[in-house]
């Protein structure tokens, strides 16, 4: 039997289109960084602001990508720095125009931007 604390989060979850069985949900997680450190705070706000705004075009499309805004990823260099899951690229120097190359190209053709990934989490078995 499921706790109820697990069942609440399962609501929470099925309540962003997030799947609790397996199959659906969304096609990647967008992290972003909106640490103050490694970039003026304006440039991960004009970020932010463009992603929201252009994941919303997609949804309408029927493409369905989760957003996230976190705090700081504790590298303090490059920023603004964006990560793209389930495979773990990291992109640095994210602008506008950057952002629309990594929507285009990484989240809709599933093609790493190389010219601005800079690490990849270790996640399967040819990365070891």
């Amino acid at each position: 039997m499921e706790s109820e604390v697990k069942l609440k989060v399962k609501r929470k979850a099925q309540s962003r289109a997030l799947s609790v069985a397996g199959k659906g949900g969304y096609e990647r997680h967008i992290l972003l960084c909106m640490g103050t450190n490694c970039c003026p705070p304006q440039a991960s706000r004009e970020i932010a602001k463009y992603l929201n705004k252009r994941l919303s075009e997609l949804k309408k499309q029927g493409r369905n990508f989760y957003f996230t805004q976190a705090g700081c990823f504790s590298f303090c260099i490059g920023g603004p720095l964006l990560i793209v899951y389930p495979e773990g690229t990291w992109y640095h120097s994210v602008s506008v125009e950057v952002c629309e190359r990594i929507i285009q190209e990484h989240l809709l053709e599933g093609r790493i931007v190389e010219e601005f990934a800079f690490a990849r989490t270790l996640n399967t078995t040819e990365d070891k």
